[in-house]
């Protein structure tokens, strides 16, 4: 029958539903249409678009580069940020500008995916967004910081060069403020960790764990919000994603490569996202929260109770999806 879940953390519920359950298989999705050609892609080095935009090259390395979004959610505008709250339409709603950074990390290779990138290049692409993140952390105002990837349209991916983004905000990320929460009250009645304590049960329990290497563990969400929901943590405490060192950036990449990589063999052509959520830069260290990366896939969507109650249906238990991302060429036949 169907169970109710709660997420350790920030004490969200969620439903699963495992009567409702699919095989990997019965999921399909087309192949991705490529947005824009090679010739015309404002993202391949030496197009016009690569040449037009000013504020190119800020971080180049040898397989990507950064540029600032042409259609940012956060401006970094230095007149406004000053500016804190206006209430428009008579005082009765309250609104404040949207200031901060939106950079766009470009891979070079305009033919490949983050399923086809080698683990040394998404290791380099941790580098630069670990690189930028030191250097938008230094900006006036901006309290939060978030990396992510959008791959395949569904996942948001307006351009289909691959590319992940950056963002630095002055307000700090809704979901990130309820896991501090909910990890402040678990560390004042446990006085640990609870991150840390999830990564010990799960390596202790295996049934959610995906892989793992020496630095990180990858284990499917007890309560997930979609099929196959993935967190990759390190195993050891680690508050600030910034401070991560290089050797561990490509642990990361290693685990994240591993993990995407048999989500596309169980479901071909899966669009997905991935962020991580790190510490907020006003914080300089937390005994209690620990950085970490959800990897999203986009297998299914939200319909009218979702929405209407902010209670999710996840229609694939995390146990039997992480039977199956652990061994995704059996499930094929």
């Amino acid at each position: 029958m169907p169970e109710l879940r709660q997420n350790i953390i920030t004490g969200d519920w969620v439903v699963i539903a495992p009567e409702r359950a699919k095989r990997p298989n019965d999921f399909v999705f087309p192949e991705s249409v490529k947005v824009t050609k090679k010739g015309e892609c404002p993202f391949c080095v030496g197009s016009d678009g690569y040449k037009k935009n000013e504020k190119v090259r800020k971080a180049k390395t040898k397989n990507f580069y950064v540029i600032e979004n042409k259609f940012p959610a956060f401006v970094e505008d230095e007149t406004k940020a000053e500016i804190r709250s206006f209430y428009p339409e008579k005082g009765f709603y309250r609104a404040r500008p949207a200031v901060g950074d939106h950079e766009v990390i470009v891979y070079n290779d305009h033919d490949s995916s983050l399923v086809d990138m080698p683990k040394k290049d998404l290791g380099e692409m941790f580098e630069v967004l670990q690189d930028r993140y030191l250097a938008i952390k230094k900006e006036k105002g901006v309290i939060s910081i978030m990396p992510i990837y959008n791959h395949g349209a569904t996942a948001g991916a307006s351009i289909s060069h691959p590319h992940a983004q950056i963002f630095g905000t002055d307000i700090l990320a809704n979901m990130v403020g309820r896991e501090m929460d909910g990890a402040e009250r678990y560390f004042g009645i446990n006085g640990i960790c609870v991150f840390c304590d999830m990564v010990k049960h799960e390596l202790k329990e295996k049934v959610r764990v995906v892989y793992e290497n020496k630095s990180f563990v990858a284990f499917t969400f007890f309560a997930s919000r979609l099929p196959m929901e993935t967190w990759v943590l390190p195993k050891a405490h680690e508050s600030q994603f910034e401070n991560t060192s290089k050797t561990k950036l490509n642990e990361l990449a290693d685990a994240v490569n591993e993990v995407v990589v048999s989500m596309n063999k169980n479901i071909p052509n899966i669009p997905l996202n991935f962020w991580i959520h790190s510490l907020p830069t006003t914080s300089e260290d937390s005994a209690s929260y620990h950085w970490h990366l959800e990897i999203a896939p986009r297998a299914a969507n939200y319909g009218g109770y979702e929405l209407g109650s902010d209670v999710v249906i996840d229609i694939m238990s995390p146990e039997k999806a992480a039977e199956y991302l652990r061994k995704p060429d059996k499930n094929q036949n």
